[in-house]
């Protein structure tokens, strides 16, 4: 199985495929700081509703679980039979594939081409894909029984508590129209309303369910149903690799690559490291990332990455409400096409979903946030850092947590580069504001730019997915509270270090190096030592290789 993963991996960041995941793990017990001024606690007498993101599986109408494009690639890769969807031949497939390709080469006609490569991959995935009006296709959804744990939580009294952070979890179909779910999430909270006796509920989001509870809020707020708003690691900003990629901002980068794959704990053979290596020290990811220029961006790769899009993830609306609002035009031109085109026409009921969030919710998100806190609502914000950025992004380089950049999750902390910090004259200047108290102690992020800086968590040493009970307390002890706690009011302050033994602690500058890996700015190694690493990395590939080639030809 690892053997399938380094190679699945290896495809992906070499090649840039668009595989942005997100899925879900319950973090260890943690153990709280001691010398907390306000006791953190993950229960109470306010329910708190919990939206996670994507990590429910979809299945079809018969219960056969629908392939995603990360599960049948590597299906691909790894040579399974009896797994792939029913009627789908790979060989087929390419040939189909070739076969456009060769008459578009012929005819200057590329969109034959995209057109084929869309369809043969979209046998793959279409039935986790929704349809061109953005609506699930084959009946496909989320399991009936999640649809049960929601009802039975609507009808069952309980008055008297205490409300567990995790007894309230909604469960949706993350692939919808947030404004869609909106609708269904309202229904719930007033049976929860009315099956607990209380009239307002916390409302905790993760990941991509940060998105619908915004939602929810522009559709809903005025009912004055929520008392505390919970943003975790959120991507109502945008999710770098998602929006970047849409909007066909690709990079390439073999330090990040390494970074990355020492993040996810994949092991490759000592050959294909070497080989990222040798094309990072040669100057070949630098040339890849150059290509994006040349004609040949614009007469293949753009059209193969499009047609990728919407063979993959484009047709999920979920999915564009992670698209930022710097990306987004160019995100609907790149994946759409102009306004009037054939494929604006096909997919009109989608575009229709994808622009009414837009609209309706992404635009004014900030303005809704800061009137939400204004008419008394509590609120917290947590980001997380210290893991590589997916490598394909242009952004690969930001402080993140794998999937989405502080700058996003924090709804606009200002950082450095992941390997640098920031410079000193601007340290300097925000001290003399009066704003030093928000610089990060291991200079990396200044919390002072957030929308709500003295409300906004820094939490560095846990990846995206790694879901802590240290999170659950936090959130449901300020959503609960009866006056909005600040990040003076706990001991352990606004920067937060997870240290190797599951403690939390107050972030220093003795205690932040997190990082699994060392990071190095590309641009620091000199002349000497660029040619140095070149012929060290050629080496070693070529040495690594006939080793591995060795052992094969043994076995």
């Amino acid at each position: 199985m690892k053997k399938v993963c380094s190679l699945l991996l290896i495809c992906l960041l070499l090649f840039s495929a668009m595989l942005p995941a997100f899925g879900e793990e319950m973090g260890d017990a943690a153990t709280e700081t001691e010398a907390q001024q306000i006791e953190l606690k993950s229960a109470g007498d306010i329910p708190v509703i919990q939206l996670t993101g994507d990590g429910n599986d979809i299945f079809d109408a018969e219960g056969n679980k629908a392939y995603t494009f990360p599960a049948a690639l590597g299906a691909i890769l790894s040579g399974q039979e009896g797994v792939l969807p029913d009627g789908f031949d790979l060989k087929e497939s390419f040939l189909t594939v070739l076969k456009a390709y060769i008459k578009g080469a012929i005819t200057a006609d590329e969109d034959r081409f995209y057109d084929a490569l869309q369809a043969e991959v979209a046998k793959l995935t279409d039935r986790v894909q929704m349809d061109e009006n953005g609506e699930p296709r084959y009946g496909t959804d989320i399991l009936p029984s999640d649809y049960e744990k929601n009802a039975q939580q609507m009808t069952t009294p309980n008055p008297n508590g205490p409300y567990d952070v995790n007894d309230y979890h909604f469960w949706y179909d993350w692939r919808r129209s947030p404004l869609e779910i909106a609708d269904r999430l309202d229904a719930y909270i007033e049976g929860v309303c009315e099956m607990t006796g209380k009239s307002q509920v916390g409302l905790f989001g993760r990941c991509l369910g940060t998105n619908y509870i915004l939602a929810y809020l522009a559709k809903y707020g005025s009912k004055n149903r929520v008392c505390g708003l919970g943003l975790d690691c959120g991507m109502m900003h945008g999710q770098d690799a998602i929006s970047e990629s849409f909007s066909g901002k690709f990079a390439s980068d073999g330090d990040a690559i390494q970074r990355y794959l020492v993040d996810m704990d994949v092991t490759l053979d000592d050959w294909m490291v070497d080989l990222i290596d040798f094309m990072e020290a040669s100057g070949m990811f630098e040339n890849m990332n150059a290509s994006v220029k040349a004609p040949i961006y614009a007469r293949v790769a753009k059209g193969v990455t499009s047609a990728l899009s919407l063979s993959t993830l484009a047709t999920i609306p979920g999915y564009w409400s992670c698209v930022s609002n710097r990306d987004y035009n160019n995100a609907l031109l790149y994946v759409f096409g102009k306004s009037g085109s054939e494929k604006r026409q096909k997919y009109a009921g989608l575009i229709e979903k994808i622009e009414a969030y837009h609209n309706q919710v992404q635009l004014g998100m900030d303005d809704m946030l800061r009137r939400f806190v204004a008419n008394g609502g509590k609120i917290a914000v947590l980001s997380k850092y210290g893991s590589q950025l997916m490598p394909m992004c242009v952004s690969r380089n930001a402080v993140a947590d794998t999937f989405v950049s502080v700058g996003n999750s924090s709804l606009g902390a200002t950082t450095s580069a992941l390997y640098n910090t920031l410079e000193d004259n601007y340290i300097g200047g925000r001290i003399a504001a009066g704003f030093g108290k928000y610089i990060s102690p291991d200079k990396q992020v200044d919390a002072s730019t957030c929308i709500f800086p003295d409300n906004t968590w820094f939490l560095r040493g846990v990846e995206h997915n790694h879901w802590t009970p240290f999170e659950n307390a936090l959130f449901y002890t300020v959503l609960t509270a009866d006056r909005q706690y600040t990040v003076d009011d706990f001991a352990f302050t606004q920067f937060v270090v997870r240290d190797e033994a599951d403690n939390y602690l107050p972030m220093s500058s003795e205690n932040h190096h997190t990082e699994h890996w060392e990071a190095t700015d590309p641009a620091s190694l000199s002349f000497l030592d660029r040619v140095a690493r070149f012929f060290e990395t050629l080496r070693k590939l070529i040495g690594d290789f006939f080793l591995w080639l060795g052992g094969r030809m043994k076995g």
